[in-house]
Formats: structure tokens, sequence, C-alpha cells
């Protein structure tokens, strides 16, 4: 299925002004006033980098951050540059990458902003946040509790009324850090809360919330059944019962669960207040709906909704798969028009809250456009109408802010279906020159070169593009080439066999970290399979997949079974719960990862030097890539 992926970067660490990589022009500025910084990226992971880019993000005491690309001059080794504030901020954190690299800086790069000539409580709550849960996935922070407690307290100091509002964040901590500690506190606040004669919503749920850290299941349900009689139509209800619906597979059952939820919390779609609710119910049926293969029911649950983006996206999650698997084609075109139709009305909207900017959401907007044109391209191209899908694709391209491989692929489709085999040959030899071609493009190629009578052979043709692909990629990859000691593992395979980097010494080792429920990691691994097939003869190259984030209470019969039914011989690795805190892995978290798929190439040596996220889009895309990598170390190993 296709999605958008909308995401934003929260940059923040507590520390000292000049960091190691950054300097600011001022210490702890008035909050308004515009600062000026250089980069050194000596000594972190962009040394030697080109093309280095920066990206601000500025802090406020209620609302979410904003980012703001920020524009960086090159003097000598140093990149200079200057970030301007309003006068609500607290604080701004610079993040610096090229590509997919970034500065994984332990601290970070942040500066604190003053109000009155003091640093604002909300400035060491963001931190604590950073360094409590999110740093490392947003900044490649190393989490800290302990410090994380410290800059909590720091905040409470200040203002005393933030503690209740960041309670059981705050505690959870404190257990991190110190168990025998945190278990204390914890107990201490669940004995202060119990003693309150008419506790509030918010007490009670705090004190589920409280005995859930300690694993007290039992303590933790009984309380829920307090909160749920005494605010049969609070917060917690409405997100119990949500959760009680999702969790509902039969469809029939659902639909009566639903039903009762409406009716239980008297919602209306006439109060604005309820509106969103609503929304909420009506787009999962809706989703629901789809499973069961009900289509009437999804039509009538996905009209209900009143919110046109999230309407839209519904139509495109039932039109895409009907795409691709060429069924419903004539109720899937309809709808996939009416999502189109939505997002351009959403155009002239207010605001929604949770974009930073009108540019923002009008990127956000293109970027759907794109691709529910591009759904709709291949529904009118299923119909036989050739010059209607090529038409829509043409208006889908200038959308997308990197246009998809299979996108650029079903362009030249609808192109040679419309006679146009000039222009078909010249997008279809982009593709192939990038290294983003199919085996199915290839053949289109080769027709066309036939068809248009191309001098030469198309062997020695094919041949020359495929070598300038490969040489563009080494040269991409040469930009990006890193050197960092990577971290020591040992770890079980599928077979039992203890497998460590420590034995890999002097080999090539391609580590690709993944998991079974992780959509895009699947996609690249008959990319993978090619590469390992390419390498199967060269004892100096290892492939490791490393299955992480999988929480099955059955995990290993999962990625087992999984393995077997893909027919994969990849030598599979169970990462290991973190001992402390079991929602984390060691090994993924030791290589700083934030997203799956994820794969890093070391040398010989036990360095890292490649450091590749995300799908290519390909299967060519992936084993060009992983041979871009390869090919590069392997000549700088024979070197040696």
């Amino acid at each position: 299925m296709k999605t958008l992926k909308l995401f934003c970067l929260l940059v923040l660490a507590a520390g000292a002004v000049n960091a190691q990589g950054v300097k600011f022009s001022a210490v702890q500025p008035a909050a308004g006033s515009t600062v000026k910084f250089t980069y050194d990226p000596k000594g972190t992971n962009l040394e030697n980098l080109a093309d280095v880019k920066c990206t601000g993000y500025t802090f406020f005491s209620t609302t979410n951050p904003k980012s703001k690309k920020v524009e960086l001059v090159k003097e000598g080794t140093v990149y200079k540059g200057e970030i301007s504030t309003p006068d609500s901020v607290t604080v701004v954190g610079l993040s610096f990458s090229v590509g997919d690299q970034k500065d994984e800086a332990p601290a970070g790069y942040v500066i604190e902003f003053t109000k009155g000539g003091k640093v604002p409580a909300e400035a060491y709550l963001n931190e604590a946040f950073l360094y409590g849960l999110a740093g490392n996935y947003y900044l490649g922070l190393t989490i800290d509790p302990e410090k994380a407690v410290s800059l909590y307290n720091q905040a409470f100091a200040l203002k005393p009324g933030l503690k209740k509002k960041n309670l059981q964040q705050y505690l959870s901590l404190e257990y991190k850090a110190d168990k025998d500690k945190g278990t204390k506190l914890i107990n201490e606040n669940i004995s202060a809360l119990s003693k309150l004669k008419e506790p509030k919503e918010e007490d009670l749920s705090t004190v589920i919330g409280l005995y859930s850290l300690l694993k007290k299941k039992t303590q933790a349900d009984s309380v829920k059944g307090i909160v749920l009689k005494k605010y049969p139509n609070g917060n917690y209800a409405w997100n119990d019962g949500m959760n009680t619906l999702y969790g509902t597979k039969d469809f029939a059952v659902q639909i009566k669960k639903a039903e009762e939820l409406i009716a239980g919390f008297k919602l209306d779609q006439n109060k604005k207040a309820d509106v969103g609710k609503l929304n909420a119910v009506y787009g999962m049926m809706a989703n629901s709906a789809v499973k069961a293969k009900d289509l009437d029911k999804f039509q009538y649950y996905a009209g209900k909704v009143t919110d046109k983006m999230t309407r839209a996206s519904l139509y495109n999650n039932f039109a895409w798969p009907a795409a691709e698997k060429k069924e419903n084609i004539d109720l899937a075109l309809k709808l996939s028009r009416q999502s189109l139709d939505l997002i351009e009305a959403s155009r002239s909207d207010e605001l929604p809250k949770y974009y930073n900017t009108k540019e923002d959401y009008l990127k956000y907007l293109d970027g759907a456009y794109g691709m529910y044109a591009d759904t709709y391209a291949l529904l009118l191209y299923h119909q036989g109408k050739f010059k209607e899908a090529l038409a829509a694709q043409e208006k889908a391209l200038p959308m997308y802010a990197s246009v998809p491989p299979d996108v650029s692929e079903r362009y030249v489709t609808y192109l040679i279906k419309d006679g146009q085999n000039n222009k078909a040959y010249t997008e279809a030899e982009k593709l192939i020159k990038d290294g983003k071609a199919t085996d199915s493009l290839k053949a289109d190629f080769k027709r066309l070169y036939t068809t248009l009578k191309k001098e030469g052979t198309y062997e020695t043709y094919i041949a020359s593009l495929e070598k300038a692909a490969l040489e563009k990629e080494r040269a991409e990859w040469t930009k990006k080439m890193i050197n960092i000691p990577a971290p020591a593992f040992s770890l079980m395979n599928l077979k039992g066999e203890k497998v460590s980097l420590a034995s890999l010494k002097g080999k090539i080792v391609i580590l690709d970290y993944w998991a079974t429920w992780c959509g895009p990691c699947v996609a690249s691994f008959p990319g993978m399979q090619k590469a390992m097939a390419k390498y199967s003869a060269n004892p100096n190259v290892v492939f490791l997949f490393v299955n992480t984030w999988q929480n099955e209470d059955n995990r290993e019969k999962v990625v087992t079974d999984f393995i077997a039914e893909k027919k994969y011989n990849f030598n599979v690795l169970y990462d290991t719960k973190n001992a402390k805190d079991p929602s984390k892995f060691d090994v993924v978290s030791a290589y700083k990862v934030d997203g799956i798929p994820t794969k890093f190439v070391i040398d010989g040596d036990g360095n890292i030097r490649f450091k590749a996220v995300g799908f290519s889009g390909t299967d060519d895309g992936v084993m060009k890539e992983i041979d871009a990598m390869v090919g590069l170390l392997a000549s700088k190993e024979s070197g040696k």
C-alpha cells in the first residue's frame, strides 16, 4: 500500500553553548534575537563529506517545534550560518547532515534563549523529553535517563505546576535511572494520589500508568474499573473504547461496538467538539470494511468522514491495492478521482494546527496529489484509457519532491501505449543510467532500441549504460564514505549458532536491520537476494540480516516461518532485548538506528564505512547500491 510518510525532527539537547563542532556567537541570548554560529565537522561523522546541510528547530513553551532550513556559507573547512528567532522561542537546536547521514553528536547542538534574563522552565522540559525519550531518534543523542531526570527537576523547581502534567514520564525515567529509587518514588506517588478524597480522572489515569510501570497489572486493572465507572464519558474511557474497537477482529462485532461507542458518548456530527472523534471511528471502520471486503460499508463509513485529507487517504488506500490487483476497477477509479478532488479542495482550507506553515501544508498536499494521481493513472490504464492515463501521470510527476522509480516506469509504459516511442526511450534510458531500472523496463527498452533502429548492438549499449550507472553510484557513495568503529556484537542466528563481528575480521560485512512487519525491509529483500547471489563465490563478503524491533511472544516462529515462506537463504541474527528496558533492542541501539531498513557496510578492520537508510525502490537499485559500496571497499582492501 502506498502511504505518505510525514515526519518532523525535534532537535534539542542540554549542554554547553560551544558544543563540539558548533560555536554560537552569544551565550543564552534573549528570545527574539538573531544568533550567528560556525560549524566545523572535524571529528564528527560528517568530516570530509561535501555539501553539508543544516536545519534549525525552534521550540516554544506550548506549541510544536517549527523547522526551517538554515543557509550555510562555507569558508575553508568551516560552515557559517545564522538563526533568527521569535519572542516566544525557548531553545533552538541545529541538525547537520549530508544526504542520509546526520551528525550524530552525543550532546547535540543547542542554544537556550532567555526571558527576563533567565532560562524558562519549558526549555529544561523540552531537553528532558529529548534526553529521556526521543533524542536518539531525532538527533542521534545518547539517551541518558539520569540527565533527563535532572532536567525535569530543574523545570519543576522553576514551575512546580509542570510536575503533575509530566509526572508519569518523569517517574519512568527515575525508574530507568535507578530501579530501587524509582520504585520507591512511584509507590510514594501512587499512595499520595490514592489518598485524594475526590481524585480527578487525570489522577486515576496517572495511577494506572504508574502501576503499569511497575508491571502490576491486577492493581492497574482495578483502578481502570474505577475510572470507567466514575468517568464513563471521560478521555480515558474514550481511549479505552477506541483501543477495544481497534482490537476487535470480527467486522460484524466491530460494527456493533462502533455504534455502542458513538451512542455511549452521545457523539453528534453537528457538534464541533465531536467531529474529530467521529472521524476517528469512521476512518477505522472504513479500513476494517476493506479488510472484510465489504465495499458498501467501506463507502458508507468513508463517506461519513468529514476531514477532506483523511477521506482522500481512505479512498486512495482502497484504490491503490485495487489497481495493483486489477480488482473493482470501476469503483476504485471513481474513488480515486474523488481523492484528487478532495486534495484540490483542501488547498483553500484553514491551515491545520499540526502544520508549521502554509508552505509545509501545501507541500504535503502536492505529495498526496502526486501519489493519488499515480493511482488514478494506473486505473485508467487498466481500463484501456491510455491517453487519459498518460495525462494523469504527467500531472503526478511534478508533484513529487523525488519521483519514485516505479512511478517513472509507469510513465514510460503510458508513453509507449500512446505511441511516443522516442520520449519513452529517453525516459527509460534515464532510469537505466540512474541504476533504477527493473528487468521489465529493460525489456521495454530493448524493444524500443530495436523499433527505433538504433545503431550498434543492444547488448553493447545496455552494458555501457549499466557501467555508467555503477560509476555514478560509486561516485555518490564515495561522498558518503565514513570511518567509525563498528559496535561489537555476538548474536544467535536461526540455526542456534553464535555469530560475532569479531569473528569476521578481515571481511566486508553487510549488516541489514529489518523486521517482518516492515514493508520497505521486505520490499528490499529480492534485491538483497540478488546481491548475495552475485557475491556468493566471494568468501570475503558476508551478509548478515539482524532481526530487530520484533516484539511478538512467538518471535522466533514468526521470523523462521517468514524466511521459509519467502525461501530466502539469509543468515538471520536475533537482536537481543535490553535487560533494563525490554522495549529497546541492544545492537540496533548501539548502531544508533532510528528507522529500518538500515544497512551498514563494515570493512575488514571493523569500521563502519557506509550507512544506507530505506529501500531504493527496485531490485536493481538495491543490488547496485550494495555493489557500489562493496566495490569501493574491495578496491581499498586490495590496495592495502
